[in-house]
């Protein structure tokens, strides 16, 4: 698998693309059922929170 992300500026905001480019239809079928969505899903809120609140001290 491949990923692609992109950060545009947007009118003053950032505009989040990420594109998941799997090898075959079994690949992807296997990193889905994996639970992909929710780890991707769970990577980009810590990633929003690290961006807007900081490091933790």
């Amino acid at each position: 698998m491949s990923a692609q992300v992109t950060l545009e500026e947007r009118e003053g905001k950032t505009l989040y693309t990420a594109r998941a480019m799997h090898w075959s239809e079994e690949d992807r079928q296997a990193h889905e059922s994996m639970g992909f969505h929710d780890g991707w899903g769970q990577s980009l809120d810590r990633l929003v929170k690290l961006v807007t609140e900081g490091m933790p001290d």
